[in-house]
């Protein structure tokens, strides 16, 4: 039984790993990606920047900028709007994924009280 946890508990670990790498990754590569592809969508950063508010605090304002320009590039590449990739990412994708997260806690949750009173009987 020990030897099946240590075993899901590693395999976590690894998929947590090549998470938090593919992230990094997808930074780097997003910042090169920019720089190439931004030629000739200068009307449409712009248009888009304009929703920015202006937090005040020059690093938020750094990596919205920085986002907002990935999305304009993402969204080019797909073939749609910059507000409408907003909405599939913010509106569609982004809750969808706090759902499942939500629920596999909550199924977590019930295996570690499943395992607790398991443990208790012996």
């Amino acid at each position: 039984m020990v030897f099946f946890l240590i075993r899901k508990l590693t395999i976590t670990i690894y998929i947590v790993l090549a998470i938090f790498i593919g992230i990094i990754l997808g930074i780097f590569l997003g910042i090169a990606w920019i720089s190439m592809v931004s030629e000739g969508l200068d009307g449409e950063y712009f248009r888009a920047l304009k929703t920015m508010g202006g937090s005040g605090v020059n690093w938020i304002d750094s990596i919205f900028r920085y986002c907002v320009v990935l999305l304009v590039n993402i969204a080019k590449l797909l073939g749609i709007s910059y507000e409408a990739l907003n909405i599939w990412v913010f509106i569609i994708i982004q809750p969808l994924i706090i759902l499942l997260l939500f629920l596999w806690i909550l199924r977590l949750r019930r295996k570690v009280k499943n395992l607790q009173t398991y443990q208790a009987e012996d």
